[in-house]
């Protein structure tokens, strides 16, 4: 298999380093969702081992060795043929999510009232899931801002991951009010990350333009929603226009249980400013930046000023074939969080 000379990708499996990989394909999504490994294995013997939860550990090895894996995971899917095997791994979080996952049952007796929403998902991590082995390594885990109460929080048994997404889901800093800072949870190795999302104006981790690491982009633009007008119960109600619409005023109307007039008001700004702040669907083929982490800031240096300037990064697509390393870089358009890994479907040999 060739490579360029910028990156040697490696595959461990079990401990065991497999040079038989024909294609790999891993996908980094914002939002919570589970990251997924494909590999395509040219060796159909590989059909008699114990594949089935085997631990997987994807190196990019970018410009020199990597001391931290691109991804950890664990395989849940396996799909033999008489040529070759193919296998999918999702990250250390698929244990505590969608139906396979033990469920957590809150009552008004066990419940975790004195908890935040990230000192509920540190605990579940320690003593459901961390039992024998470290599967997640929570020593990054940081409190979000501002923290998540669990207080009254209950369910009959829910998936622990899932209830931290529900908790979490419209929680935002909101010290910059033209910029709200939603929460996101990320892996970097078997590391999991939780905190605010980057403001635009933070330092930016890569600098990108078509003489230095862009091999070709494309983009989508949508006219954003300056207009929100957002109901409560009683018949409560609040709106925000943005005074900042040169194409025009686009709406949006929608329902939140907040009780006063004043607090759905906040609710519909937050509301705005998240669409304005997304509008554009950047991505960038790269050559360079494999590694960077979602939510860090990336600074494209092109010609168009409507794209010129800073955007976060919010996916991230890797091809390894025998042709080289291909890498795609989604920035500032968010997917919408839609649980797909509550129904994987396991594949047996």
């Amino acid at each position: 298999m060739s490579q360029n000379t910028y990156s040697k990708p490696k595959l461990i499996i079990g401990g065991k380093r497999i040079p038989e990989f024909e294609n790999i394909s891993f996908s980094e999504r914002s939002g919570g969702e589970i990251n997924q490994l494909s590999v395509s294995i040219g060796d159909p013997d590989y059909q008699d081992a114990h594949l089935f939860n085997a631990k997987v550990e994807f190196f990019l090895n970018e410009g020199l060795a990597e001391a931290t894996p691109t991804f950890v995971g664990y395989i849940r899917e396996i799909n033999p043929s008489d040529t070759r095997i193919s296998i999918t791994a999702y990250d250390p979080r698929v244990f505590l999510a969608g139906k396979e996952a033990m469920p957590v049952v809150i009552t008004d007796k066990n419940n975790y009232d004195g908890y935040s929403a990230v000192q509920f998902l540190g605990d579940v991590i320690k003593n459901q899931l961390n039992v024998t082995d470290t599967i997640i390594d929570i020593s990054a885990l940081s409190e979000t801002n501002p923290p998540v109460p669990m207080k009254g929080y209950r369910t009959e048994g829910s998936a622990p991951y899932d209830i931290f997404l529900d908790l979490i889901e419209n929680v935002v800093d909101d010290s910059s009010p033209k910029d709200p800072l939603e929460i996101f949870v990320a892996m970097e190795g078997d590391k999991i990350i939780v905190g605010n999302k980057r403001s635009l104006d933070s330092d930016r981790t890569l600098s990108l333009s078509f003489m230095d690491g862009i091999k070709f982009m494309s983009y989508n633009f949508q006219i954003p929603r300056t207009k929100a007008i957002v109901t409560g119960p009683g018949g409560s109600w609040g709106e925000f226009t943005y005074g900042n619409s040169p194409m025009g005023i686009v709406g949006t109307a929608f329902k939140s249980n907040k009780e006063y007039n004043a607090e759905l008001s906040d609710v519909a700004r937050i509301e705005v400013m998240k669409n304005y702040v997304e509008s554009k669907e950047i991505s960038l083929n790269v050559s360079r930046g494999f590694d960077i982490g979602l939510e860090n800031i990336v600074y494209v240096n092109v010609p168009d000023k409507t794209l010129r300037g800073n955007h976060r990064v919010t996916s991230k697509d890797i091809n390894v074939s025998r042709s080289g390393v291909n890498c795609t870089l989604g920035l500032d358009k968010r997917i919408p969080r839609v649980g797909d890994y509550l129904e994987r479907k396991i594949k047996l040999i």
